[in-house]
């Protein structure tokens, strides 16, 4: 019975994490690289650190995956992520860089 229950709770937390993630546009390609061409302006200062920072612990998310309004809150969000993983932190400069180019290039 306990072993059932033990079960019953891992699928619930599966479940969670399958319909947390669905339906959220990554830019990745199947062999888990990510795909340089879908990045406008790939060369800017905004794109290499939202590459080198972002892409540190999951596929970068598609640019119009957030309106220019909820991109600020979901990099914050994504800084205490960071903070709390031990993985390298944006200064604040680069933090503003790449909410810049974000939010420049989200959806309308």
């Amino acid at each position: 019975m306990r072993y059932l229950a033990i079960a019953a709770a891992v699928m619930v937390i599966l479940a969670g994490v399958i319909f947390s993630t669905a339906g959220k546009k990554m830019m990745q390609a199947g062999d888990g690289a990510v795909t340089e061409a879908v990045l406008p302006q790939p060369g800017s200062a905004g794109a290499v650190l939202y590459k080198q920072y972002c892409g540190q612990c999951h596929g970068l998310p598609a640019l119009d995956s957030h309106t220019p309004e909820e991109w600020p809150r979901a990099v914050e969000r994504m800084i205490t992520n960071i903070a709390s993983s031990g993985k390298q932190m944006p200064n604040d400069d680069e933090r503003d860089l790449i909410v810049t180019y974000l939010v420049r290039h989200a959806k309308q």
